[in-house]
C-alpha cells in the first residue's frame, strides 16, 4: 500500500512537472517579428536584436502595473550588457481603439513598446497572461531562461544573477 501511494505522488509530481515545462518558452527559438512601437516606428528581431543577448518583458494590461517591477532592477543590473526590449500584447482590443491605445502608450512611456495586435509573439513565447514575463533569449537566438510574476526583489535579483551566469565573462 505504501508502495503504491508513493508511486502515485511521484506521478503527480512528475505530471505537475511535464505540465510546468510546456508553459515555458525555454529552448524555443527566437520568432523573428517586425512590430511597431506606440510612436509608430517599425522594428525588426533581425534589425535589432538578432544575434545578440536581449531580455524580453511581454505583458499584458493585467500584468502591466508590475512590468517596472522587473524593468527596473534589471535594466540598472544589466544595461551595459544585454538588449532590452518591452512587448505588450493588445491582440484583444478591437480594430478601432489602435489610435485610441497607441495614445495612451505614448502618453504613458516615453521608452518604446512594442504592440504586438495579432498575439504572435506572446503566443510564441508561451505568455502567461496577468503577469509580466521575462525572458533571456542568448546571443544564439534561444530561450534559456522564463519566469512570470509580480516581480518581486528577490525573483528579479534571481534572474539577474542567472542572466550574469549565461553571458561571456567581461
Amino acid at each position: 500500500m505504501k508502495n503504491s501511494i508513493c508511486i502515485l505522488l511521484v506521478m503527480l509530481v512528475m505530471t505537475f512537472l511535464h505540465v510546468a515545462a510546456e508553459n515555458t518558452a525555454v529552448g524555443k527559438r527566437a520568432i523573428e517579428f517586425d512590430l511597431a512601437d506606440q510612436f509608430e516606428r517599425e522594428w525588426s528581431w533581425k534589425q535589432h536584436w538578432k544575434g545578440k543577448a536581449t531580455i524580453l518583458v511581454l505583458s499584458d494590461w493585467k500584468g502591466s502595473d508590475y512590468t517596472p517591477t522587473w524593468t527596473t532592477p534589471l535594466t540598472a543590473r544589466l544595461k551595459d550588457r544585454v538588449k532590452f526590449v518591452a512587448l505588450a500584447d493588445v491582440s484583444l482590443a478591437p480594430g478601432f481603439l489602435k489610435g485610441y491605445l497607441r495614445s495612451r502608450f505614448r502618453d504613458a512611456y516615453a521608452t518604446p513598446i512594442l504592440l504586438d495586435w495579432d498575439g504572435d509573439v506572446f503566443e510564441h513565447y508561451s505568455f502567461e497572461s496577468g503577469v509580466p514575463n521575462v525572458l533571456f533569449i542568448d546571443a544564439q537566438g534561444v530561450v534559456r531562461l522564463h519566469v512570470w510574476g509580480k516581480g518581486s526583489a528577490d525573483l528579479a535579483n534571481a534572474f539577474a544573477s542567472n542572466v550574469e551566469k549565461l553571458l561571456p565573462p567581461r
